[in-house]
């Protein structure tokens, strides 16, 4: 059985802090995403499209977007191909949301409630009536905007005859990285792994990943990046299934913008506008590459010794280079951000001096070394210290930059005269 899985399309998000003209852009993104979702399906030929959760961003949904989902789900019933869709935390099933009630055409089953749905997936003519079942994909989905429960227990032992997939949107509480994303629908990946599934379409954590591949159990992503949070390439899983085999999994890049972060630290060569723009495009170019047909928003953040410290503290040179950066790279937008810049000198040269920067230097040292008493201390006075025990492991990482930030803010303080 081939399908395709996707989720987290989250059609007609806001995107409220870019402006108006990027705004839009996100928003047609987001459409066109899911125009090349419903192009590769049929250029694949696939059994199925499997979509695991949040095709909405909740209540809102634009009349332009009713009329365009509608349009793309009507091209897969044309080619026989059924859609089973999820839903999730931003779309749930509860009564009254308009997006669950548009008139889906016949090839389109919802699971909108914790009540696992199954439905047979068959392949053959639909002509001469010779039809084969190609596998079984059953799915549930949330009720309401804040689900609680495993509602993967809800799901039927699997026959084993055919192909079996699942489809649910959730966390999975026991998988890398499950603790940055909130508890919706929490199961356990051991459970998913036992279920005797061959593969769970899963949906809600916004970065594809990989959490078993025999069975398989895959997050796709989002198909379209919204946020910084949301960097590198976006679509959708490619999946052929056999029974008892691993499956192919193949991810396939539909977004047509990319956001992107690149980090420059130490320019201290760029001398000039022109070569600090060459040192932050050849910067920008090893993450980003070459790649041609993608927009792209980025976020540049320049830190550390630099001839050029003076013109990135200030707020008119910071706007024209930014300004320059967005021509240069050939960006949608760029956020632009300075962090502590300094002046080429080393902390040695100035940390036996007899004066607050001197002695600053040396206490920055001596915490970071474990030299100096932190008595007195409070953990509730650090804004991210979890562990109390970590007190003084957690100032050192703090202060890992500690003398440049010092470096960056006093020898400024002393240029401008203050």
């Amino acid at each position: 059985m081939r399908f395709l899985h996707a989720a987290d399309v989250h059609l007609d998000s806001p995107c409220s802090s870019r402006s108006e003209t990027v705004r839009q852009k996100l928003r047609d993104a987001s459409r066109l995403a899911f125009r090349r979702l419903v192009d590769l399906a049929l250029a694949e030929r696939v059994d199925a499209l499997l979509i695991a959760g949040d095709l909405f961003d909740d209540e809102r949904l634009s009349f332009q977007t009713e009329r365009f989902l509608l349009e793309q789900i009507h091209r897969l019933d044309a080619e026989f191909i059924p859609v089973v869709y999820a839903t999730g935390n931003h779309d749930p099933g509860r009564a009254g949301l308009r997006s669950l009630e548009l008139s889906w055409p016949d090839n389109v089953t919802v699971a909108r409630d914790k009540t696992a749905v199954r439905i047979k997936i068959e392949g053959g003519s639909r002509e001469s009536g010779s039809r084969e079942v190609l596998g079984v994909v059953t799915a549930a989905g949330h009720e309401t905007a804040a689900e609680t429960g495993d509602l993967s227990t809800g799901f039927p032992t699997p026959e084993g005859r055919v192909p079996e997939i699942a489809v649910l949107h959730t966390q999975v509480v026991d998988s890398p990285g499950s603790a940055a994303h909130q508890r919706y629908a929490p199961s356990q990946l051991e459970a998913l792994r036992g279920s005797g599934h061959d593969y769970w379409a899963l949906g809600h954590v916004h970065k594809r990943s990989v959490l078993c591949e025999h069975p398989g159990i895959h997050y796709p992503g989002s198909l379209q990046g919204r946020t910084h949070g949301e960097r590198g390439p976006k679509g959708c899983l490619l999946v052929d299934v056999h029974p008892g085999t691993k499956p192919d999994v193949e991810f396939k890049k539909l977004a047509p913008i990319q956001w992107e972060d690149v980090e420059i630290r130490d320019p201290s060569e760029a001398t000039t506008l022109d070569a600090l723009i060459e040192t932050i495009a050849e910067g920008w170019h090893a993450v980003a590459g070459s790649e041609t047909g993608t927009e792209w928003i980025g976020r540049i953040r320049v830190s550390g010794a630099t001839p050029l410290w003076r013109e990135l503290s200030g707020d008119d040179d910071q706007d024209h280079l930014r300004e320059e950066l967005v021509y240069r790279l050939g960006l949608l937008d760029l956020t632009l951000e300075i962090g502590s810049v300094h002046p080429q000198v080393q902390a040695d040269e100035h940390r036996a001096r007899e004066d607050v920067l001197g002695e600053t230097l040396r206490l920055v040292s001596d915490v970071r070394t474990g030299d100096a008493s932190l008595t007195g201390l409070s953990p509730e006075q650090l804004i991210g210290l979890d562990d109390p025990e970590r007190l003084h492991e957690y100032v050192a990482e703090l202060l890992d930059t500690g003398e440049a930030e010092v470096l960056s803010r006093m020898l400024k303080d002393t240029a401008e005269g203050r």
